[in-house]
């Protein structure tokens, strides 16, 4: 009996001891909640992006070089307008009487020159009739010189007078522009940007400086003035396509391509840490809509550089790690001004429930992926979240699970 107890108890104390060493050896973490991304082989482009507005890529100046008082707009700022249409009208009096003026001295000029051809004939006939006498001993050679001398004359009236007609034909043609002028005529069709006069108003103009009555904007064609920042104009050269967004119509996109970038930087408060620089690029909308008018907010969405057949992955899968192999070993003093261990771009990829750690060289980067140029190959599954995880927590060889996606 003795025995047996001792034996039970002998027992007990082994269970008890096997059960403290258990609980004393340490467990294996939990595999850690991971999402995946597959690296996929797809086109990609680096997109650039600015915000800007509409504007007419044709800007017209309407004037006058004649003076006069304005008597007349038929439009107002903001109005549509057809290439012909009459906008407004200046004072004419003045114009239309020197014109008729003109008119009368062609007439004139006209008259006279029916009378000296009348003259000529005249003279011509003496002339004639003195030769015949002349040879008749009847007219003396003076008689004859005297009607030459008339007929050249009046030639020389008959020349004069005619260049007289073509002076004031040429008078009346300056003098008929002018009235012309008078009458506000659009030269394009599009949209009244600025009126300068009003009614009752001086227009002052010249041949030597013209005085604006109004600014057209053309609506053929027109384009989208952005910027864009100093890192991302580098990319950008004319021709490149655009995609363009107009606040005014929220669910259409717009075909657009780059036709000037600007060499000349834009620097808003300048010398505070606030200092911002950039440039801006016009980009043209190559079929706008007809509703579109300048003015209207705007963002422009450039390919400046596309790869076909890349190796991409999502953005966020690419961190950045201290690179192990430049790591100091623990224990070694460093040198005072030791540079500190350099940083890495990396991707975790994930295999047989254990991730990697390698190292990626990055290309181009699009709007939702990055180009691996290498260290990655298409298929191969990397780590794409939690943000925490993968910035902080992951270590090379962890194990991990991938979390199911909730059911919608």
């Amino acid at each position: 009996m003795t025995w047996t107890r001792g034996v039970v108890a002998v027992v007990i104390v082994a269970g008890i001891a096997a059960l403290t060493l258990a609980s004393l050896k340490p467990h294996p973490q939990p595999p850690q909640e991971i999402t995946l991304a597959e690296a996929k082989k797809e086109r990609i482009a680096r997109t650039v992006s600015g915000a800007g507005h509409v504007q007419t890529a044709e800007l017209v100046k309407v004037s006058s070089n004649i003076t006069g008082e304005l008597l007349s707009l038929t439009v107002k700022e903001g109005a549509l307008v057809k290439r012909g249409q009459v906008l407004g009208q200046i004072d004419r009096r003045r114009y239309d009487a020197a014109y008729r003026a003109q008119l009368s001295s062609i007439r004139a000029g006209d008259a006279d020159i029916k009378l000296e051809t009348s003259q000529i004939q005249k003279l011509t006939d003496d002339l004639a009739r003195a030769k015949k006498l002349k040879e008749s001993n009847l007219a003396s050679a003076a008689d004859v010189q005297q009607a030459e001398t008339l007929l050249a004359v009046e030639e020389s009236r008959l020349e004069s007078a005619k260049q007289r007609v073509d002076q004031s034909r040429a008078q009346a043609e300056d003098a008929h522009t002018a009235l012309l002028q008078t009458t506000l005529l659009a030269p394009v069709s599009g949209t009244v940007l600025e009126l300068d006069h009003r009614v009752g108003e001086r227009v002052r103009g010249s041949d030597f400086a013209e005085d604006v009555v109004m600014l057209l904007g053309g609506l053929s064609s027109m384009e989208v003035k952005a910027e864009v920042g100093e890192h991302e104009v580098v990319h950008l050269a004319e021709g490149q396509d655009s995609e363009i967004e107009l606040d005014a119509f929220p669910d259409q996109k717009f075909k657009g391509r780059v036709v000037a970038v600007a060499k000349n930087a834009v620097i808003k408060n300048p010398g505070t840490d606030a200092e911002v620089t950039s440039f801006a690029v016009r980009v043209a909308l190559l079929d706008p809509p007809p509703q579109a008018l300048p003015g209207m907010s705007a963002q422009v969405s450039i390919e400046a550089e596309a790869h076909d057949d890349a190796v991409t992955v999502p953005v966020q899968c690419v961190t950045v790690r201290e690179n192990t192999g430049s790591k100091p070993e623990a224990g070694v003093p460093q040198p005072a001004g030791a540079q500190r261990p350099k940083l890495v771009k990396v991707v975790f990829v994930e295999k047989d429930g254990k991730v990697e750690q390698r190292s990626v060289r990055v290309g181009i980067a699009g709007k939702n992926a990055v180009e691996v140029l290498d260290g990655l190959k298409a298929g191969e599954h990397v780590v794409e979240g939690p943000y925490r995880v993968l910035a902080r927590e992951l270590k090379d060889g962890d194990r991990v699970a991938e979390k199911k996606k909730e059911q919608g």
